[in-house]
């Protein structure tokens, strides 16, 4: 790096310092910014003696986000369900294509030594027969991979409700192995 790009950068690195400096000066004294201003703020505010008390969260506070995370659970779950119907439906009806497209195939066989079988079909499967094949083909996929993806978001449901039923009715008391007594 030359001399002079080297000054360059430098003095532009100290201007971009010294302007960081200057705005946080000029920040630090405002105070904190809030979106909405209530009441309970504004009188924090007023006086400067008042302390924060921080509560730790309580059990039903822990209950609502076991809710609030079951309801997501089940709505994917249901998202997911949909899917899988209708990659079946989508499956079917790929299926059906490609049967009345193959009922529109004659197999016609040869004379030569590989003895390979030809379908001759007119132009309804023509095309009946690949979209009807490529449908159901994709859509098998979608349901493969739509089943997946439902057992997965069914068990995470299972779980956040085993966590709840847990929450309701207290731990069970077990046998720890490593320190050979019973907790909680």
């Amino acid at each position: 790096m030359s001399l002079g790009r080297w000054a360059s950068v430098h003095a532009m690195n100290r201007a971009s310092i010294a302007t960081t400096l200057v705005l946080a000066a000029v920040c630090w004294p405002a105070g904190p910014a809030s979106a909405q201003q209530t009441s309970a703020i504004a009188e924090a505010e007023a006086s400067p003696s008042a302390s924060i008390v921080t509560i730790a969260p309580s059990q039903t506070s822990q209950e609502h986000w076991l809710e609030v995370d079951l309801e997501e659970a089940s709505q994917r779950s249901r998202r997911t369900r949909n899917a899988l119907i209708a990659t079946s439906v989508t499956f079917a009806v790929g299926a059906i294509l490609a049967g009345i497209g193959a009922s529109q195939c004659e197999q016609i066989t040869s004379s030569s030594v590989q003895n390979y079988n030809d379908l001759s079909c007119n132009t309804a499967g023509d095309v009946l027969l690949p979209l009807g094949g490529t449908i159901a083909g994709l859509s098998f996929v979608g349901m493969l991979t739509s089943g997946i993806m439902l057992g997965v978001s069914n068990k995470r449901k299972r779980e956040i409700q085993r966590d709840i039923r847990r929450g309701q009715y207290g731990r069970r008391l077990q046998w720890d192995i490593p320190s050979g007594a019973l907790v909680f």
